[in-house]
Formats: C-alpha cells, sequence, structure tokens
C-alpha cells in the first residue's frame, strides 16, 4: 500500500527527543528520512538508559527505537568543510531539512536556512527551538522541562499550597514533534501549488503556551489569575475526581452536569440528592459544591473501581478510571486503535512499539521496527550521490565518515 509521504526525502539532523520524533512522524507517514549523526558517538539517545524511567531490557533502547524508527543513519564530521560539502549535497536532494539545534550551531555548520536556501530553493527548512526565534532568549539553551516550567504548566498542576508538579519524560517534546510536522506538511502544500520552498519553525515554549491555551487566555482577557483548581472545592462536582473503596480513583467529565444528573444520582444511589434544592441545577451545584462532594466522595468510596467500572458501562454518564501506564499498556481500545502495537524486527525479535496516533483511511502509514545503527546506510547514501568507493575510502582515512 502506497503511504502518503512516499517519495518525500527529509535530511533529519537532530538530538534527543523533539527533533528526533518530528521526523519520526514523517517516517511513519513514508517519508524517506536520513538521519545525520557524529561518526562513533551518534546521536545522545542512543545511549539512553533510563534516567526517570525504566532501563532497557536488553539491547533493545526503547528511547532511541521510539524517537528514530524508520530512519537511515549517516555518519558525517559537520565541523569539517567535506563532511559539510556531503550535507549540503545531501540538501540538494532533499524535500526537508529538520534540525532543533541551536541556530548559532546550524550556522557555524553552514546549515542555516539562508545557506540551505540557496542551495536548494525548494527546501523545506524546518527547525525546533526552545524559545522561540527571536527576543533576549532566542538562543539560551532549552529541555522540555524548563520549558514546563516557564509555560505555566507546571504551576498549573496540583492542589492549591501544594509545590509544582513535574512533567513526564518528553511530553513537551513529544507536543513541539507533532506541532513541527504538521508545519512541514502545511509548507509541502503550499509548495506543491506554488514551487516554493520555505522555512517553517515550531518552539517548546510556543506549543506549550498553546497546550494551555485556553488558561492564558482567560489570563489575558480577563485579568483575573487563573489559580490551581481544589478537589474539595470543585466548583462542578460532576467535573472531578473520587475515590474508590479500594483506593481507585474515578474522574467524571460532564461540563453541561443538568443533563446528566438525574442518571447520575441513580447510578450512584443518592436518589435523594436529585430533588435536593440545594442541587437540583447545575447553578445551585456550583453554590452549594462544598456540600454536594462529600456525598458524592461516600458514594463513590462505598465500592470497589471494578464495581464502579460495571455500574458505569453503559449509560450516558462521561467518565473514565484513572489509569497506571501498566494499566493503559493492557488497555483493550488502546490495542483495538494500534495506539501500541506489535512489530517485529529482525534484530530485537518481537516488541511492542507505542502506535501512530492519526489514522488515514486509504494511506494509515506504518510503524517500523527498530532505528537504524550507527551509519547502517552511509556508504549507500554516498554513492548514490555519485561520490565513488575511492572517494568513501578517503572520506573514512580524514574521519569526515563513519
Amino acid at each position: 500500500m502506497a503511504l502518503v509521504l512516499e517519495g518525500i526525502r527529509v535530511i533529519d539532523w537532530t538530538g534527543f527527543l523533539m527533533g528526533p520524533r518530528a521526523a519520526a512522524h514523517l517516517a511513519d507517514m513514508g517519508a524517506e528520512v536520513i538521519k545525520i549523526e557524529t561518526p562513533e558517538i551518534g546521536e545522545p539517545t542512543r545511549g539512553a538508559r533510563g534516567g526517570v524511567l525504566p532501563k532497557p531490557k536488553g539491547n533493545f533502547v526503547y528511547t532511541w527505537h521510539l524517537e528514530n524508527r524508520g530512519k537511515k543513519s549517516i555518519t558525517i564530521d559537520l565541523k569539517k568543510p567535506r563532511g559539510q560539502e556531503i550535507a549540503h549535497k545531501l540538501v540538494k536532494t532533499a524535500d526537508v531539512f529538520l534540525s532543533n539545534f541551536q541556530y548559532q550551531a546550524l550556522r557555524r555548520f553552514k546549515l542555516d536556512y539562508e545557506t540551505l536556501s540557496q542551495i536548494n530553493p525548494r527546501v523545506i527548512y524546518a527547525f525546533g527551538s526552545g524559545w522561540g526565534m527571536k527576543g533576549p532568549d532566542k538562543d539560551r539553551p532549552a529541555f522540555d522541562y524548563a520549558v514546563f516550567a516557564r509555560s505555566g504548566m507546571m504551576d498549573a498542576f496540583g492542589e492549591p499550597g501544594t509545590p509544582p508538579v513535574m512533567c513526564r519524560p518528553g511530553l513537551g517534546d513529544h507536543i513541539t514533534a507533532v506541532t513541527l510536522a504538521y508545519a512541514v506538511m502545511l509548507a509541502l502544500y503550499h509548495r506543491e501549488r506554488t514551487g516554493e520552498g520555505q522555512m517553517v519553525h515550531a518552539s517548546l515554549l510556543g506549543c506549550l503556551i498553546d497546550a494551555g491555551a485556553l488558561s492564558l487566555q482567560a489570563q489575558i482577557s480577563t485579568d483575573e489569575p487563573v489559580g490551581r483548581n481544589a478537589r474539595n472545592d470543585a466548583k462542578n462536582p460532576l467535573w472531578n475526581f473520587y475515590e474508590t473503596k479500594d483506593h481507585g480513583f474515578i474522574q467524571f467529565s460532564m461540563s453541561h452536569s443538568d443533563h446528566y444528573w438525574p442518571e447520575f444520582c441513580k447510578v450512584l444511589g443518592i436518589d435523594k440528592s436529585e430533588k435536593d434544592p440545594r442541587f437540583n441545577s447545575h447553578e445551585n451545584r456550583e453554590n452549594h459544591c462544598k456540600e454536594l462532594i462529600p456525598i458524592i466522595d461516600k458514594a463513590l468510596g462505598s465500592r470497589s473501581k471494578e464495581e464502579w467500572i460495571k455500574r458505569l458501562t453503559g449509560t450516558d454518564i462521561v467518565w473514565a478510571c484513572v489509569t497506571t501506564y501498566t494499566e493503559l499498556a493492557q488497555d483493550p481500545q488502546v490495542w483495538a486503535n494500534d495506539y501500541i502495537v506489535k512489530v517485529k524486527s529482525e534484530n530485537y525479535g518481537e516488541q511492542k512499539m507505542v502506535g501512530i496516533p492519526i489514522n488515514l483511511s486509504k494511506t494509515p502509514g506504518r510503524v517500523s521496527p527498530e532505528a537504524p545503527e550507527l551509519s547502517q546506510n552511509t556508504e549507500e547514501i554516498l554513492l548514490e550521490l555519485g561520490y565513488s568507493w575511492e572517494d568513501i575510502g578517503s572520506l573514512k582515512d580524514e574521519k569526515v565518515i563513519g
């Protein structure tokens, strides 16, 4: 089956998570992604061994394969003029050049937009940054934890008066990666109509601001501080989470609560509350939330999570269990939609991989079982660019390639 990006070549000079993930999204949809890496060392996530996440089992470094699946690897020393020459020849053949290294480094290695657009005016130059391309902090280094803090997101979670909440690894990177891949697609569509290449950009700061845009818009529209929400003072008790008898949690999410209120009372066994004048309308429930929440707490605390799942399933009530990643990995809904898939790798056997979050009915994409070995495709790519075996030997002797 043809994939939607077949025939599109992407040159990927990226590191860590945001840039590699954006290129992996394009590879999932059929693009040929050629990853430039440093000889002998490779891209840093090749050696990722856990940190705050569990250590890999065996030789399957899951971070590396998740972020770089379906790509080719070429090793080039970009500090050397002959290495930059190879990169420029690659860009001549490319549709997209993608990087998330600091822009001053891109200039230093002659891989900035100004240089590459002269070499290939049709190229889509995709750049991911930490803080944006303008302003006093545009050249500051960044990882998504730091930007999570500055974007307002870290302060937004948790109960009032508690310390800031740490984000999950890669959260900001992956949000930004999707946005950068989206920008590439828009630019490819524009080029299809006009023949023009262009530079596209997404930043961690901009994308995390967009992820929390509703809260920020409330702030700038009202000039009122947007604080944290206390669970015991949730203005809409039907938009809140509650603890079950066996210490599970269930989240209810019903913004227009009048429609759901009668069934909610019946299922929870709090029938007396349905027509109670304190609770018989959304407005009244808001005004008396501190009285209603303990009633719901008591009801939810009377049964186990599994018992509540049975009672809530099949109703119109909008709910979900607060799920661990252990539970999510076994969720039949996740597997039914290929959000996790099994893939077979020649090198690593059968592996489970996070799938593709979107679906195209005629060109659905594919999940590659693994990322490339370091320098796996160097000779193949150089031969295609017109280098001879003698040239390749010379480049190896000079340590321009690995």
